[in-house]
């Protein structure tokens, strides 16, 4: 069994149906507390949220982002953090795998979707490219 608690810095909004609950902008701080049965021996627990597809005013940007920093706090009992990147887009992101890792290679991704945990980044970058007005050779 898996369980991951979310704890921020910033006040949150009120859960709303699709189980956002946090609204954040690039750079804020996540931090989130992972809880696996037994007392698995990992090296490095990681999160990663996906969003759908990016902005067309924001090209280049990112759909997704990780959380890397982690430290085992207890028995079973990892806490994760990390910001949230400048390149993420806005959107809703939805908490997607948990990474945990065992040195030297041994990499698990458990698939944590049902957990319905997501959150709203509003990234206030905007591109603006415009039509291409024609191409010709020289």
């Amino acid at each position: 069994m898996l369980l991951i608690a979310a704890a921020s810095l910033l006040a949150q909004t009120g859960q709303g149906p699709t189980g956002i609950s946090h609204h954040y902008r690039p750079g804020d701080k996540l931090h989130y507390t992972v809880i696996f049965d037994g007392d698995p021996n990992f090296d490095s627990v990681a999160i990663y949220f996906q969003s759908g597809p990016v902005p067309p005013n924001q090209s280049g940007l990112s759909n997704g982002f990780t959380l890397d920093h982690s430290s085992r706090i207890s028995a079973g009992i990892f806490e994760v953090d990390g910001t949230i990147p400048e390149s993420a887009a806005t959107g809703t992101y939805q908490l997607s795998i948990v990474q945990t890792r065992i040195k030297p290679q041994g990499v698990k991704d458990y698939d944590v979707k049902s957990f319905h945990e997501a959150v709203e980044v509003d990234n206030g970058t905007k591109y603006e490219f415009p039509p291409i007005k024609s191409i010709f050779p020289k």
